[in-house]
This record gives structure tokens, C-alpha cells and sequence, in this order.
């Protein structure tokens, strides 16, 4: 533990949760906390960890931040398992050493004995090669091919399923919103954030547009701004039959048009407020259809 360098943040290190900060009176709350919302916080701060972020915990966002890691599908569990197999090794035929004690929290475990059960069903499956399980502490793992393609499957006619299209007003102001919010959001729930901004071509920005939103599965579209493109774009990906989630900073919520703001916008504040948020939307809508 060290202190956050807030007055009244404590940062926690440890190996099963990685690293993330309670702030307030979550510091004397956590203590009192039931078992099944420090599980599943465990994971939430694990997985947030993993992907190079720090969550920050208060009391007013703990039940949110625990929320989309609790009843997780078993088929949900075991393809997240394979994707972070597959990050990890990097390479085909690398192992990559996994610690029943620490590393439950991959995914979202609760438990030695659960995260053993997804490893066995996997073996079984012939997704991974792996010796010894449950006999020893600590094994290695490997994908086989079939485990490789089910980690990096082929794209499909609705777009590659590890892509998200990114929407939004390009500019300094709304810059910490996308590199602190919506881009580590996007990653943390597996998918690969697209950013027409960001990609080398040589064609017509609008063409690489649209191919881009054809190619991707779902769109995060976030309307600060106001831009007339955001909009164009999400009713593109709409026409698509691509899911929209529809996102804006709180004091432009009023400002949106008639025809989207009926729509379930993730009002948001400040960037790791659109995070927690946006990664909680995306568990519920997007992880849910696979």
C-alpha cells in the first residue's frame, strides 16, 4: 500500500488484483464488504490492470465497477481465457505460465477451483495444450490451432469481431476523453479500438471511413461537440445493423438533436467516469451477443 498522493487515496498493490486505488470512504467501507463484491472488484481491478489502467474505487461507484463482473457467462469466461492466453504468448507454440493462486482473476473467477474447471473444459475441448493440471501451483499453457482461431477468429460479413469504430469530435479538448476513457474501456472489454484519424491510407478519408464501419463489429459515437459527422456516422453504422453506444459529456446532454436523444446516452463528466461506464456498457451489450 502507499498513498495515492490524493489526501484521502491509498494505492493497493497485490498480485491477484494488480494494481488500483480506493479514494475516500471506500478506504474504511472495504473493509465490510461482502465477499462476492470484493471478488468481483477483484477481477474488475485485474482486468483493468492488465490492460494499463488503475481503476479508481469510491463508494459511489463500487456496486457499477463490480456490476458487469458478476454472472458471467461460462462461454464468455472461456473465450476472454483464450484471448488472454493468446496476448500473452504473443507467438504460435509460446507457453505462457499461469498461477492457479494468482491468475483466477484473468477472468472472472472467483475461485482456484473455478478458474481450474475453465482450464480442464478447455483442455478437454483441445483449445490448449497443458500439462499437469490442477497438480501443480502453476502451469503452462499453449493455444492449440483450434485455440488460435477461436481467440482470432476470421473476419465475418458483420465486420471483424474484435473491432470497435470510434466516433467522435477529434480535437484537444476532447482528447483525455478518448485516450484516458473511451480507448481503454474499449480494450479492457477485448476489442481493438479504430480510430479513422489514427489509420495510414492512401484513399479519401470518407471511403476509409465507411469501409472502416463496415469492418467493425459496434461503434462507441460520442456526440460532445456536436458534430454533424458523429451523427452521419452512427446512422451509417445503424444502416449496417452495427450496434451504436451512444455517448456525451453531461453539459451537452440538452444540446443533442431531436432525432438521438431519446437514445440511452452514457452521460459522463470526467474521462475515467466514461470509462468505467463506457467498459460497463459494452460487457452488457456487446459481450452479451457472443
Amino acid at each position: 500500500m502507499q498513498n495515492s498522493g490524493e489526501a484521502d487515496g491509498l494505492i493497493i498493490k497485490c498480485p491477484r488484483c494488480g494494481e488500483y486505488e480506493l479514494l475516500g470512504k471506500a478506504i474504511a467501507d472495504s473493509y465490510s464488504w461482502e465477499t462476492e463484491l470484493c471478488s468481483a472488484l477483484s477481477c474488475a481491478a485485474r482486468q483493468a490492470f492488465e490492460s494499463g489502467q488503475r481503476i479508481q474505487i469510491t463508494t459511489t461507484n463500487v456496486a457499477e465497477l463490480a456490476r458487469p463482473h458478476k454472472n458471467t457467462r461460462v462461454s464468455d469466461n472461456q473465450e476472454r481465457l483464450l484471448r488472454e492466453i493468446a496476448r500473452l504468448a504473443v507467438r504460435p507454440e509460446k507457453a505462457v505460465s499461469l498461477s492457479l493462486r494468482k491468475d483466477f482473476t484473468l477472468i472472472d473467477c472467483y475461485s482456484e477451483g473455478e478458474f481450474l474447471w475453465h482450464l480442464e473444459w478447455l483442455k478437454r475441448e483441445e483449445l490448449i495444450f497443458a500439462a499437469d493440471i490442477g497438480l501443480t501451483p502453476s502451469l503452462e499453457v499453449r493455444l492449440s490451432m483450434k485455440g488460435w482461431r477461436r481467440a482470432q477468429p476470421v473476419p465475418t460479413p458483420g465486420g471483424l469481431p474484435n473491432q470497435c469504430f470510434v466516433a467522435m469530435w477529434f480535437s484537444d479538448e476532447t482528447r483525455t476523453a478518448y485516450t484516458q476513457g473511451i480507448e481503454p474501456a474499449i480494450e479492457n472489454a477485448g476489442f481493438k479500438a479504430m480510430r479513422i484519424d489514427q489509420k495510414e491510407h492512401n484513399n479519401e478519408i470518407p471511403d476509409e471511413i465507411m469501409a472502416e464501419i463496415r469492418n467493425s463489429r459496434f461503434m462507441v459515437a460520442d456526440f460532445t461537440g456536436q458534430r454533424a459527422g458523429v451523427y452521419y456516422e452512427a446512422g451509417f453504422a445503424m444502416g449496417l445493423g452495427r450496434r451504436v453506444i451512444w455517448c456525451c459529456r453531461s453539459d451537452e446532454i440538452s444540446k443533442l438533436h431531436f432525432d438521438t436523444n431519446h437514445r440511452n446516452h452514457i452521460a459522463w463528466d470526467t474521462p475515467s467516469t466514461l470509462r468505467d461506464r463506457l467498459y460497463a456498457r459494452i460487457r452488457a451489450t456487446i459481450l452479451e451477443e457472443r
